[in-house]
């Protein structure tokens, strides 16, 4: 076998996969990072914005929230890459969306003590084709010491897509209860996702896509996916294998002979030759028999694309194929620095690259080399921890689709 490190080039444009939909027990445990003391400003406009609530029973829930409300805006604001939280001082927060960010809509769960097994969510949060809410974040209140901890989110596909596996209970007021534990992303997350998301990418459940919490370390394929395979060899008979169509892989058509007065690159294609292009002078080449498929990571939330090209080495006996892996961000948007692809065998880490401060808008890209025999996994690895895994690639040009 034969492993090529490869080191990033500044450039620019990614795409998932992972294991189980299976929500997990989610035990929180606040880290001084997620805690902000609210000011006495602060506290003095939750107590009188809840006093302008009619019904004294929802005057409690509403200073709840509005204590959620600026300890969330204290908490963007407190990062190294501030975010700026929109909401309207002159009206108490409500139960369904309270403020927005870069575009998405957030509605706040906030709680007084971290007791509760279920929380509520007011249906049109979720059910609302166009004011549904994009993310909901649980956060706990401590109105004796003026402390809001932001505990965890929930992104509406992911909560679509428990809906679809398991009804949602609805109360008698209309409201649907949510087990606490299926708020399962970490605050470090939610921070990427308000910085990095398009709010479009939340509209539909994740098609069986998942983002999964994990240590570092990249996952196993034999655990990871259960004899799944994507068959890169199909790619050199212009076809794609059933695996690889279900999990919204796109072939592209073979590679163009470099020219340099090629338009500005529009066409996903387009935009890998560019890179190419712009890895040249470095001596790295693709043969112009390789061919390719991509794969965004628009469903799972993250702007980012995966690029896989193939071809076959027959200068050696037995005959060997090549993987060759780009991941960047898609056009206009950022690869944050942290980000790491990884390439596995079936039992090691062969290529593991990671994106630096000093390359901030870069692919990453790795290139293994083995017999026709050797299958490799793909995973990039988030800097809050998450993990992004497809099934193992194989090279069989002769195997069935399915």
């Amino acid at each position: 076998m034969v492993i090529l490190l490869l080191s990033p080039s500044p450039f620019a444009p990614q795409r998932p996969m992972s294991h189980s939909t299976e929500p997990q027990d989610f035990e929180f445990e606040p880290l001084q990072s997620t805690t902000v003391t609210l000011s006495a400003a602060d506290t003095q406009w939750a107590t009188a914005i809840c006093q302008q609530v009619s019904d004294p029973a929802q005057q409690w829930p509403t200073f709840l929230r509005a204590m959620a409300l600026r300890g969330v805006q204290t908490w963007l604001g407190a990062g190294a890459q501030t975010l700026s939280l929109s909401y309207d001082l002159d009206y108490p927060p409500t139960p369904g969306i309270a403020c927005q960010v870069n575009g998405l809509r957030l509605c706040l769960v906030a709680q007084g003590s971290l007791s509760d097994a279920v929380v509520t969510i007011p249906p049109g949060t979720l059910d609302n084709d166009e004011n549904f809410a994009h993310l909901y974040l649980l956060a706990e209140v401590r109105d004796e010491t003026d402390q809001v901890t932001i505990l965890a989110g929930l992104r509406r596909d992911r909560l679509l897509a428990y809906q679809h596996q398991t009804q949602l209970a609805t109360n008698a007021d209309g409201t649907y209860t949510v087990p606490v534990r299926y708020f399962d992303t970490a605050p470090a997350e939610i921070l990427l996702y308000l910085k990095c998301l398009n709010p479009e990418q939340l509209t539909v459940p994740a098609a069986g896509l998942t983002l999964a919490d994990s240590s570092p370390r990249s996952p196993g394929p034999a655990r990871a996916w259960a004899g799944d395979l994507i068959n890169a060899g199909r790619w050199l008979r212009d076809q794609l294998d059933t695996v690889a169509e279900t999990l919204a892989w796109t072939l592209l058509p073979p590679l163009a002979p470099a020219n340099a007065l090629m338009p500005l690159p529009t066409t996903p294609a387009e935009q890998l030759e560019a890179v190419l292009r712009e890895l040249e002078p470095a001596g790295i080449t693709i043969p112009p028999t390789a061919r390719g498929a991509y794969t965004d990571l628009q469903q799972l939330g993250l702007p980012l694309r995966l690029y896989a090209l193939t071809w076959t080495i027959f200068d050696n006996q037995p005959p060997e194929w090549s993987l060759f892996l780009f991941l960047g961000p898609l056009p206009g948007q950022q690869l944050v620095p942290g980000t790491r692809l990884l390439v596995n065998d079936a039992t090691t880490t062969l290529v593991e690259q990671t994106l630096t401060q000093d390359t901030p808008s870069s692919y990453l890209y790795a290139q293994v080399i083995g017999t026709w025999d050797e299958q490799f996994t793909a995973t990039v690895a988030l800097p809050n921890g998450s993990t992004l895994n497809w099934p193992p690639f194989v090279f069989r040009p002769e195997a069935p689709l399915s």
